[in-house]
């Protein structure tokens, strides 16, 4: 499943940049996610919870930092994730590029996600819909706790 988002943010790509190829920062700002181990510089183990539809699900993940190309402002993550009770599992390559946008930044994300399990039962559109949801949940918590400006 592809799955493409979009934001943008009321801050500088010089002050945007440096957050979102820190990972236990931008875990931190997802909504139901959060680093619990530091493996070594590139490979991050978090806690993620998710809801979608009527199904709940905890994974444990393996984050691992494939590439940061700071002249492109892009960043390439893989995401293992297994449903704690054995439900199921994700598999992702998440890539972030920032570019300038005036005075603020736009940020796309492309998401190319093997979903199985339990929460492939529920559907494309239900997934879809929680990635947008999530997404914007992120935004704004970047924008208000990490960056400190006001929301776009």
């Amino acid at each position: 499943m592809i799955v493409e988002n979009a934001f943008d943010l009321n801050a500088p790509i010089e002050q945007v940049w440096p957050v979102l190829k820190d990972v236990p920062r931008v875990a931190g700002s997802i909504p139901g996610a959060k680093v619990t181990e530091v493996v070594d510089e590139r490979t991050y183990r978090a806690d993620v919870s998710v809801k979608v539809g009527p199904v709940s699900v905890n994974y444990r993940a393996t984050i691992v930092v494939e590439e940061i190309d700071d002249a492109a402002h892009r960043a390439v993550l893989r995401v293992d994730a297994r449903d704690k009770t054995g439900r199921g599992g994700v598999k992702a390559t998440v890539t972030s590029t920032a570019s300038s946008a005036g005075a603020g930044t736009h940020v796309d994300l492309h998401t190319d996600a093997q979903i199985s399990g339990i929460v492939a039962t529920v559907g494309g559109r239900l997934i879809e819909g929680v990635a947008k949801q999530t997404v914007a949940a992120f935004a704004a918590n970047v924008t208000r706790d990490v960056l400190g400006t006001s929301a776009p």
